[in-house]
């Protein structure tokens, strides 16, 4: 059974709306050789089928005003809608939904490919509805790029760090982690036919100490790590290689998926 991360905050919503209210539309600016471009890029050479992109959980904008602007046929859709109007503002252009995963405002088979960046793991009820969902908006055929929080040693510390630092409050569902085992069952049960899985290190565990970080990033700024990566320091990026080179992948934070609709 998915572990489930619980925090003081007033709850998934609120979480993601207070993030988003907090940094500004992404530039478009897109690093192809980390996370999210590289597994975005990897997803997209695999396509066979054609039909619009879905960026579900868009966020800032990064990937979907990237792609965009590379002049591919790509919607971006948050459950946010002062999320997806910061993008709109930017750039008019890009087509652009405020709707849930769990109830996608689109047709049958009718994508050739959706990319879901650090989506479904802020389902409280779980994701095997969104999974479902998202496999009926697919054509047969089509992909799925997923990237979700994994049930492992670093995010159990994350937890628990940060368990010690809040001050107290109601403790609302915050995000739902998953062995590797889980996440195959429930992508393969539902439509899914697994072709990758990747563990990869968004930001990176030892970015959340101060001391390992690179001079230019002492003082956290998301919007900044955003477009630039999280940056590490000699030291930090000594560190965090071993971690990864060594436990990968109880040392990382998430998982991609790459899986094709069957």
């Amino acid at each position: 059974m998915a572990r489930i991360t619980y925090r003081s905050h007033g709850g998934s919503r609120a979480y993601w709306q207070a993030r988003w209210d907090d940094v500004d539309a992404d530039t478009g600016k897109l690093n192809l050789k980390r996370y999210p471009g590289k597994f975005a890029e990897d997803t997209l050479r695999r396509l066979t089928v054609s039909g619009p992109i879905l960026e579900a959980g868009c966020g800032a904008g990064r990937v979907v005003r990237f792609y965009h602007q590379q002049g591919r046929d790509i919607i971006g859709m948050d459950f946010i809608p002062t999320a997806v109007q910061k993008i709109k503002q930017a750039v008019p252009a890009i087509p652009l939904t405020a709707a849930d995963v769990e109830k996608l405002p689109f047709a049958d088979e009718c994508l050739s490919c959706v990319l879901a960046f650090g989506l479904y793991h802020n389902l409280e009820q779980g994701i095997a509805d969104a999974v479902r969902e998202t496999r009926r908006v697919l054509k047969t055929g089509g992909h799925l790029c997923a990237a979700m929080r994994l049930d492992n040693i670093q995010n159990r510390m994350i937890d628990w760090l940060t368990d010690r630092k809040q001050s107290g409050g109601e403790r609302r569902f915050h995000k739902i982690n998953h062995t590797q085992q889980e996440l195959k069952d429930v992508f393969s049960r539902n439509g899914f036919a697994i072709e990758d899985i990747y563990f990869v290190e968004n930001m990176p565990f030892v970015y959340k100490f101060r001391p390992f970080r690179a001079a230019s990033h002492k003082t956290f700024d998301e919007t900044k790590g955003r477009a630039e990566g999280y940056r590490l320091s000699l030291l930090g990026n000594a560190v965090q290689k071993t971690l990864i080179g060594l436990f990968l992948p109880a040392f990382c934070n998430a998982a991609v998926i790459i899986a094709r609709a069957k």
